[in-house]
């Protein structure tokens, strides 16, 4: 399956989700990697803010706060995605593509800071090679990160697939997140 038609299929199985079937699946996918000591040893975590059927954050931000981590979300800029801090969901606003965001204001968070982060996706497989949204938005942020940076593709279960078609600009997450646990990418 190619790209656009992987993206199609995704984009609808998402759609047909309703809201206790996100929460539930949340759920169990936070568990998984509130547990594991990639979460537990870093300090700065970068989320987003997930819409349209994506397997929802809200979860990991609650705790990340509670823990006294740093958490920093995606803004939108003229410039491209750039990471900035978040201390509330409540001072959270609409960006340009109807995503929640930090805003303008908060302070800015550079790639070397985060300690783990979550890459929201349409289609992953067991190599961690990630579909997006076409943008190219997280391949850039993924290709700065440090080698020590933990990167979790961030899913429902029937987003992992066997195969994700990948061009040599498509960057990899190290681990898989979902539902059914936490996984090792590789």
């Amino acid at each position: 399956m190619d790209k656009a038609a992987l993206r199609s299929a995704m984009r609808a199985r998402r759609r047909a989700l309703g809201e206790a079937a996100l929460r539930e699946a949340e759920a169990r996918a936070a568990a998984a990697l509130i547990a594991h000591a990639c979460w537990r040893s870093a300090r700065t975590v970068g989320l987003h803010a997930a819409t349209r059927g994506e397997l929802p954050t809200d979860l990991l931000l609650a705790a990340a706060l509670a823990a006294g981590k740093r958490v920093a979300l995606p803004r939108q800029s003229p410039g491209g995605m750039e990471f900035r801090l978040a201390s509330s969901p409540a001072e959270l606003a609409t960006g340009p593509h109807g995503i929640p965001e930090p805003s303008a204001q908060a302070s800015a968070v550079a790639p070397a800071d985060l300690d783990l982060v979550l890459a929201p996706g349409l289609a992953f497989d067991r190599l961690g090679n990630r579909l997006g949204q076409g943008g190219g938005d997280y391949d850039r942020l993924l290709a700065m990160l440090p080698a020590g940076t933990a990167t979790v593709g961030w899913c429902h279960d029937f987003q992992l697939v066997e195969r994700v078609p990948t061009e040599p600009h498509d960057r990899r997450v190290g681990w898989l997140g979902a539902p059914s646990g936490l996984l090792r990418a590789g």
